[in-house]
């Protein structure tokens, strides 16, 4: 749990001294800088099954505490709240908890509130709920009913989605040190992606899948043989399809962006990092986006269809790292060093691309190589 957490609204619980006043001065520093990139973590959201977690430990995490973890996730859902809202709340009941709804808290190690009483905090949030404004003592041990509290005074916090989140779930929890949650951001962001099957978050924001969970790849990036008339026999991207009936499947753009190129079949949206995402083989009225249009990740942009050299309806997914100011994106090998035609330059392999976010493109549990 959180030392020094108490959930009182509108009181700084004081902890040691020199802490707080360390933490005050980092927080100064943090809104006159601007704070950084990792705040933007937003994206669509995505629902968890509580009764089907993953076996093997994500990010340290298991059994019940990746259960607790999609009940948390689940109860953004009908606030209306994002994927950023799910990995704040998930990473706040990681410091607070350890994502273990337990029957006890800070009053165990003598924690008392400002006026000397002693803490009553309980459950996945450290919610007091001998306070009132957090529920009974039965309401703040139900993980749906804590996470939803947790999630409607986040919503509440003014500019919440631009903060840095350990700085967000501070403005609900109040912890003595602002950024307490700091270090559970990543395995949040673990998390939630392995619950819900959706973008990561890295310092420079969301990262989404161009479709749904359970595609299949149907040809890989590089050298291929190929019989279909018009298509490369050197594929600077990857197809991806759901199977039986990939055709009209929805198309997700993987992060955020301004549409630069639609024609043909095909559309680009350029990163504000600078690279590029291009979706291939799209009837043109049924991509929803125009030329100049900014996208935010995980927005809906068109659908799967069958247009140009093709042999039946998939996406064919790539990315360029012509323009990228992010110098990891630049290192990738780009298509041209590994032998391809000289009008491929700058296309990396869309694997490697999520290998730098921590993602899987094509993960063995969900996703087939044909």
């Amino acid at each position: 749990m959180a030392q020094g957490t108490k959930n009182l609204t509108g009181a700084l619980i004081i902890g040691t001294p020199i802490i707080v006043v360390v933490s005050i001065f980092a927080l100064v520093l943090l809104f006159m800088t601007g704070g950084s990139a990792s705040a933007a973590c937003s994206g669509g959201v995505g629902t968890a099954d509580p009764d089907n977690v993953p076996e093997e430990p994500v990010a340290g995490y298991s059994g019940e505490q990746l259960q607790n973890a999609a009940l948390i996730m689940n109860a953004a859902v009908p606030l209306g709240l994002d994927r950023q809202a799910q990995v704040i709340a998930v990473m706040t009941a990681m410091g607070e908890s350890s994502l273990r709804n337990i029957d006890f808290g800070d009053d165990v190690n003598g924690v008392t509130n400002p006026d000397g009483t002693p803490t009553c905090s309980l459950g996945l949030f450290q919610q007091q709920w001998c306070i009132g404004s957090w529920g009974t003592k039965e309401q703040v041990m139900d993980p749906t009913y804590a996470a939803t509290q947790f999630l409607t005074r986040l919503a509440a916090v003014d500019d919440w989605t631009s903060l840095e989140p350990s700085i967000a779930a501070h403005k609900v929890q109040r912890n003595a040190d602002p950024f307490h949650y700091e270090k559970f951001f990543d395995p949040a962001n673990q998390v939630v992606t392995a619950l819900a099957g959706g973008g990561g978050c890295t310092g420079t924001g969301a990262i989404q899948f161009p479709l749904s969970e359970g595609y299949n790849m149907t040809s890989g990036f590089g050298p291929r043989s190929i019989s279909v008339p018009g298509a490369p026999s050197w594929h600077a991207a990857v197809d991806l399809q759901h199977w039986p009936s990939p055709c009209g499947d929805q198309i997700y753009s993987i992060s955020a962006g301004t549409v630069t190129y639609k024609a043909g079949y095909q559309l680009t949206v350029k990163a504000p990092e600078g690279w590029s995402v291009s979706y291939l083989h799209m009837r043109m009225d049924q991509v929803s986006v125009d030329v100049g249009d900014t996208v935010t990740a995980g927005q809906p942009i068109a659908l799967v269809g069958n247009e140009g050299p093709s042999s039946g309806c998939h996406l064919d997914f790539r990315i360029n790292q012509i323009g990228s100011a992010d110098q990891a994106v630049l290192s990738l090998p780009d298509a041209v060093s590994l032998g391809s035609p000289a009008r491929y330059a700058g296309f990396v392999h869309p694997e490697e691309f999520y290998e730098l976010f921590g993602m899987e493109l094509c993960p063995p549990s969900s996703c087939e190589r044909q």
